[in-house]
């Protein structure tokens, strides 16, 4: 018999982050336990509100499935001695298992005869196993940030106020601390406060929704909000308008109320002198509003409020937003306006005094060293024949100086995220290079997953410098990421390197530009040479794995990245060039014509010393015919990969295999004459160097 289960964990208000980590991790930890536990489902959702984790399980049958399994032991001689009484390896086998030795038995088996038992083990009722599973669940699910309340061992993301747990008709026991669980639920806490019984787990979903004011499905919350949102913009007094929706906020608010009221507010007009996108910024992360612009898209003194569910036929709630935002923006427009009242100077001489990070001196030295990272990106684009702009140099020159100026102003320093935002406003109002003033904004980008790229030129290298600066200093003042802690975001940064230098398609030296910018810490911490090669590595490492989890995310195959990065390969673009070529002999079966020969050269020369190649000492015509075609090879194979006809050098590679086995088939290799047989370690050594010249294919699993 089938049942469904209804398991509720109310707690004090949940962050919106909280709430979304919540409902994943409660469902991967209970599918994981019900299928350890041998408990057969239909299927599990979760939901959830600001106060409420929910889990149904549909379809859960009522008895747990019956456990019989073979357990094997040693083999049966060295089990008993000679008069056939059990000794210690038979003892303890049998007390592993939790049965006394005379209930072993012996096991044929193409290996021989074994020692072992048939264990069976009953099913037990759902209903008795699973107090203890969700016990063990709400202990193990995951959140970011958590905390302890009262004298609670328990951590969780906010104080677990009630549980719910009731299978079919059935409530569960479950004891936590000091509160157990009832089939009671809480209902809105203004429009519902409850509590109020639930019968059986058929009729919750309906009762919380009805009786309890509370949709627990996140996707029809929002869909309320954005039919309040039409409603409004349809019904507005006078003019079209449009409300901004920006699709994080939104999110945000849908987890943050659990039946939404849409209302519409305004503010005094005075603050449209605010430039549009400070104001929009202003409105939407201090107070979770939106903005709203009209049909010539510019701001308008309205905003839109999302409500918990609460009425407002007395125009009583949308006014005391009114009063919150008017502080807020009257805090805005006073720190623009003193800010109006100081230059870049100001601001650069301020940044002398702020500390980038403890050892690796302040933002404005932070500054000079985007400065020469941008240089040398620079540099290297010029020298791969990519076409950028003949003032690029002078445009990242000053956007690498302006780019963190705005940290100090006023505004930003009361605001923080404004950041960038800020600083391109400014740099328009102070008549600066529209590609300067956007590069002050696109350097901090991407700042999330999924977030805008860089467009212009001057911010996607500004936005690559920037980053690669803070994770070479965050290495060397070793703030490493570990685990799960990743306290200063270099795993976001590491991934948005990538992501740019994919967007505009720029070959740059990875490894090169990480030595350059070590280089530049020298100033400000000692670093000898075995740390730097060391910091160099670990560095381009790290932005290389994600690099490799770009790949990983599409299905691709991280092999073959793994085999052309361990031929010494550190452009993103050569890479990914690379990649494809090999694919495509993949693709047409030719891949082993490469691969073998060169393991076979690999596991003779591993850990042997290497020299120059002798043709004087050589003495059977095949070393000589492979020598030769090893430089010949070597020659073709280095112009198409300048070309980056890598396709090309490929096929030389599957051709080479002719030579390779022939020479290996009719030369034998550790000749008695000492000098002889280096030459010939030597010359395959020479041969695996020029498989190196596109990739470790001994690294590439071949299907």
């Amino acid at each position: 018999m089938e049942k469904k289960l209804i398991f509720e964990i109310g707690t004090e208000e949940l962050p919106s982050s909280c709430l979304n980590e919540g409902i994943l991790s409660l469902k991967n930890v209970l599918t994981d336990k019900f299928l350890k536990n041998r408990l057969e489902f239909e299927k599990i959702e979760t939901s959830g509100t600001p106060r409420r984790l929910i889990t149904v399980v549909y379809g859960l049958k009522d008895m747990q499935d019956s456990l019989e399994k073979l357990v094997m032991g040693p083999p049966e001689r060295i089990s008993f001695d000679d008069l056939g009484n059990p000794n210690q390896a038979a003892v303890g086998f049998a007390r592993g298992i939790g049965i006394d030795v005379k209930d072993l038995e012996k096991i044929s088996t193409d290996k021989g005869v074994y020692i072992g038992k048939k264990i069976f083990e009953k099913g037990r009722k759902t209903a008795d196993i699973l107090p203890a599973i969700l016990i063990e669940s709400i202990f193990a699910i995951s959140f970011s940030k958590q905390m302890t309340w009262a004298d609670w061992q328990i951590k969780f993301a906010r104080p677990i106020r009630w549980i719910l747990a009731v299978y079919g008709e059935e409530v569960l026991n479950i004891e936590i601390e000091s509160l157990k669980s009832s089939n009671l639920t809480y209902g809105h806490r203004t429009l519902s406060p409850g509590p109020f019984a639930v019968k059986n787990a058929d009729e919750f979903l309906e009762l919380l929704e009805k009786k309890g004011k509370v949709i627990t499905d996140a996707s029809k919350r929002k869909e309320i909000i954005l039919k309040g949102i039409n409603k409004i913009e349809e019904e507005y007094k006078s003019d079209s308008i449009e409300v901004i929706i920006n699709k994080d906020l939104l999110d945000e608010i849908v987890n943050l109320v659990e039946i939404p009221n849409v209302l519409i507010g305004s503010f005094p007009k005075k603050f449209l002198s605010l430039p549009g996108d400070i104001l929009i910024k202003a409105i939407e992360y201090h107070q979770r509003y939106f903005a709203v612009k009209n049909k010539n898209k510019k701001v308008i003194a309205e905003f839109v409020v999302v409500q918990n569910g609460v009425s407002d036929g007395k125009h009583e709630i949308i006014k005391g937003n009114e009063r919150v935002l008017k502080a807020r923006l009257s805090d805005a427009s006073f720190f623009y306006d003193e800010d109006k009242k100081h230059s870049w100077e100001d601001w650069i001489e301020k940044l002398k005094g702020v500390i980038f990070y403890s050892k690796l001196g302040s933002i404005y030295d932070k500054e000079l060293r985007l400065k020469e990272i941008c240089r040398r990106i620079i540099s290297e684009l010029n020298q791969s024949s990519m076409v950028i702009p003949t003032n690029i140099l002078e445009y990242s020159n000053r956007a690498s100086m302006l780019c963190k100026t705005d940290l100090v102003t006023n505004l930003v320093v009361e605001f923080p995220e404004l950041q960038g935002v800020v600083g391109r406003e400014y740099a328009k109002e102070r008549n600066e290079k529209k590609e300067i003033s956007e590069a002050i904004f696109e350097h901090y980008l991407p700042r999330f997953y999924g977030d805008l790229l860089p467009e212009t030129t001057t911010g996607a290298i500004l936005s690559i410098a920037d980053k690669i600066d803070t994770i070479t200093g965050m290495f060397l003042a070793g703030a490493i990421p570990s685990g799960s802690e990743d306290p200063f975001a270099l795993r976001r940064r590491a991934f948005g390197v990538v992501l740019s230098v994919f967007e505009k398609n720029y070959d740059i030296n990875m490894s090169e530009l990480v030595r350059f910018s070590v280089e530049l810490y020298k100033d400000v911490i000692e670093i000898n040479k075995d740390r730097e090669s060391k910091i160099i590595n670990d560095v381009v490492d790290f932005i290389m794995a994600r690099f490799k989890f770009n790949y990983e995310k599409d299905n691709m195959r991280t092999d073959l990245i793994d085999a052309i990065y361990s031929a010494k390969v550190y452009s993103f673009t050569e890479i990914s060039k690379r990649y494809d070529a090999i694919q495509k002999i993949i693709d047409n079966g030719q891949i082993e014509e490469i691969s073998l020969p060169m393991i076979r050269c690999r596991n003779i020369v591993k850990g042997k010393h290497s020299g120059i190649v002798s043709p004087g000492l050589f003495k059977e015509i095949s070393e000589k015919e492979l020598y030769d075609e090893a430089l010949l090879k070597e020659e073709k194979i280095k112009k198409n990969n300048s070309e980056d006809s890598f396709g090309k050098s490929l096929l030389e590679l599957v051709d080479f295999r002719k030579k390779v086995d022939n020479f290996f088939d009719k030369v034998l290799i550790m000749d008695k004459v000492e000098e002889v047989k280096n030459n010939r370690l030597n010359l395959i050594n020479k041969v695996y160097d020029i498989y190196l010249m596109i990739a470790d294919f001994s690294k590439i699993t071949c299907n």
